[in-house]
């Protein structure tokens, strides 16, 4: 019984490992940083000054992904919800007030040498229903919910500060899946992974006004989340890796003494990975949870100095959220 037991653990290993394999995205392909820097300077902008606009447009859309959506994709589950009874749906219903401590450069101070670095938090509300709509299949007597299906909608609002130059609050419709690998059960965790798509409304940074320039994105993130979790009687425990990759135009316009300067790409694209991890309340059919996590940089741009302003490092987040399952 102790071998069949370590090799059924073997093989949900093995399945874990292979969903993740997977899902992670591959090597991207599209413009960059460098093309729409490369742009900029054709049009006569200056090339400090166009790589700097460039490298905040990537920081800048990948804060507003990071924003939409936050760590696990479901607060506080790792788990396929299933159904409830027959064909019947069960339904998670939630609201998750979370934050991220943002770095860009100031694009209101513009000069030879790169712009000081501007750092803020940024609230975030979000909001979503889930609806668990296929149990998944049984391995073994205790062992459950492999390939069970969730979908899920989800919408948020960033409120980005006017007065660091943003022009409006960022706004996001989150739609997906969540694929079971794992039901929690008494001896065992819940693991699942999730994709989404998310799609953000266009956000622009900086002005003209301030002799420097602005970028402007209207980001789309492919999100993957990989989650592990089991509760320990009313308190419950998770943790889970995932990647984003972001997609969209990107547009800067810079100061130059022959006038502005106007450079874009349709096909704007970066990647990151992130880890997270929180515990939850559980009070029957609602729930407590709180979250905190860390998503890494993006690789380092011939031609920029990287001080003040760093676009290889990463970003802390966290979150608190209200779930009612039903």
């Amino acid at each position: 019984m102790r071998r069949r037991g370590s090799a059924c653990r073997a093989r949900l290993s093995a399945s874990v490992a292979l969903a993740v394999l997977a899902v992670a995205p591959q090597a991207l392909h599209g413009q960059g940083v460098e093309a729409l820097s490369s742009a900029c300077v054709t049009g006569g902008a200056i090339r400090i000054r166009c790589t700097e606009l460039a490298v905040t447009a990537r920081a800048l859309q990948g804060h507003l992904g990071l924003l939409s959506g936050p760590g696990s994709e479901v607060s506080g589950s790792a788990s396929t919800l299933g159904r409830r009874l027959g064909a019947t749906p069960r339904i998670a219903i939630e609201a998750r007030a979370s934050f991220a401590k943002l770095a860009l450069p100031d694009l209101a101070d513009p000069g030879e040498e790169p712009s000081r670095e501007s750092t803020f938090i940024v609230p975030v509300l979000r909001g979503g229903v889930t609806a668990g709509i296929f149990d998944g299949f049984s391995l073994l007597p205790t062992v459950g919910g492999f390939l069970g299906v969730d979908v899920l909608v989800h919408g948020s609002i960033a409120f980005l500060p006017t007065g660091e130059g943003f022009d409006a609050k960022a706004t996001a419709l989150t739609v997906g899946a969540r694929i079971g690998i794992l039901r929690e059960s008494f001896t065992l965790p819940g693991v699942s992974v999730s994709v989404v798509r998310r799609w953000i409304g266009g956000v622009q940074y900086g002005s003209l006004d301030t002799g420097g320039g602005s970028v402007e994105v209207d980001p789309a993130v492919t999100s993957i989340r990989a989650t592990v979790g089991k509760d320990l009687l009313s308190i419950g425990v998770l943790g889970g890796i995932g990647w984003d990759r972001y997609s969209g135009h990107a547009t800067i316009r810079a100061a130059s003494d022959g006038g502005p300067v106007l450079a874009n790409v349709d096909s704007f694209k970066s990647s990151r990975r992130l880890i997270f991890g929180g515990a939850a309340m559980n009070f029957l059919v609602l729930q407590m949870s709180g979250e905190i996590g860390w998503a890494q940089g993006f690789h380092a741009v011939e031609g920029y100095s990287y001080k003040p302003f760093d676009p290889t490092s990463g970003t802390w987040y966290g979150s608190i959220a209200f779930r009612l399952t039903i």
